[in-house]
């Protein structure tokens, strides 16, 4: 078992949510909605296209509470029912239906993941509230193709959603090859934080792909359909697309795995000063460093770094949770009140390092993964 003894008050629960909220800082962002409207009206133009952020409470630590876990909606929330539930699986060896009887008996396993909506913190957003990380569990997609002979011919596969729209839209599909699903090691959970799913969540069944960002993520899925070609559905083809500069033309590239990238998320009152949290996820190596700056670039200092294991080793094996943040904190030691530019810089174990700038090759809203700049006012 990890000694909680030496972690920081802010990290010793495994939950996220905080019995009081110490005296905070807000931390405001430099761009994007979230500095042009403020706090208050940027939510509510979120709202109105169906997206909704993690509340500042949910903002620390290893684990998101199911209780206000970010949304990115695109279609209604269906309602399933539980005992006519029925997960069709075509386009495989041997095609046949499952209800969720025969999915829980399939082996379960689990998955601690972040999970993050393409666009979060994107230079139209600002903000960066749309990204959790919660325990999955639920049986494999390869256990799923298993139980229907393998594939067969399918090389790639489009996951519908049981949210259509009557007389105007299907549900909402996406389409992944099964290359990176196996590299992801696709899960359909069936439970989030050791809880049935709640509706907004994708009760029953939701696709989880670890290391793929969130629009892949079917929510209440109810066909996987193999295919021998590229799914190019709307949302594939166009909606969660970029431009790359490739041989100097510009192409357009789907969004796929997530960069590694960082952010202090927030910033609280210690007896030295203040005690700045955040994470460092995504890309293809384990986090090694975060520094931080308090002075707008001007020096880069260590934070203390948390890793995925320190939470979940003892519980789970390795592979378990290779696609979850790290968390660190930093302590700042009593500033001058005025006000400061705050960031946080990722590093991998192999040194690649989270960019500062975005890439003039690219295009686009999504995987955005620069340094998060932020400014805080520190009161006299």
């Amino acid at each position: 078992m990890t000694n909680t003894a030496t972690k920081p008050e802010a990290l010793m629960t495994r939950s996220v949510a905080l019995a009081e909220r110490p005296q905070e800082l807000t931390l405001r962002p430099m761009e994007g909605l979230a500095h042009w409207l403020g706090h208050t009206l940027q939510r509510l133009a979120f709202r109105f296209v169906s997206m909704v952020e993690q509340p500042l409470e949910n903002m620390s630590g290893p684990l998101s509470p199911v209780n206000g876990y970010f949304r990115r909606d695109r279609h209604r929330h269906p309602r399933v029912d539980p005992e006519t539930y029925a997960l069709r699986v075509t386009g495989v060896a041997n095609p046949r239906t499952f209800d969720l009887a025969a999915l829980r008996a399939l082996p379960q396993e689990e998955r601690v993941l972040v999970m993050e909506c393409a666009g979060n913190g994107n230079h139209l957003m600002g903000s960066a509230g749309l990204v959790g990380q919660a325990r999955w569990a639920g049986p494999s997609l390869a256990a799923v193709l298993d139980a229907c002979g393998g594939p067969g011919p399918a090389t790639h596969f489009a996951c519908h959603g049981l949210d259509p729209v009557p007389l105007w839209r299907k549900g909402y599909h996406y389409g992944l090859s099964l290359e990176e699903l196996t590299e992801a090691r696709a899960l359909l959970a069936l439970t989030m934080n050791g809880e049935p799913l709640p509706r907004p969540r994708g009760f029953p069944v939701r696709l989880v792909v670890p290391g793929i960002y969130s629009m892949s993520h079917v929510k209440w899925l109810g066909h996987i359909e193999g295919k021998t070609s590229p799914h190019m559905g709307i949302h594939n083809r166009w909606v969660f697309t970029n431009k790359e500069r490739r041989d100097g033309q510009w192409v357009r590239v789907q969004a796929r795995w997530i960069g590694l990238k960082s952010m202090i998320t927030r910033c609280q009152r210690t007896e030295e000063g203040w005690h700045l949290t955040g994470w460092a996820w995504g890309g293809d190596r384990p986090i090694d460093r975060v520094l931080i700056t308090t002075d707008g670039g001007e020096t880069w200092r260590p934070a203390r770094v948390h890793p995925p294991g320190e939470y979940f080793g003892d519980e789970l094996a390795p592979p378990s949770f290779e696609r979850a943040w790290s968390v660190f904190d930093f302590h700042w030691r009593d500033p001058e009140p005025g006000r400061y530019v705050l960031a946080s810089r990722a590093f991998t174990d192999d040194g690649q390092a989270q960019a500062l700038a975005e890439d003039p090759n690219v295009k686009g809203h999504f995987n955005q993964t620069r340094v998060k700049w932020r400014r805080v006012d520190v009161p006299g």
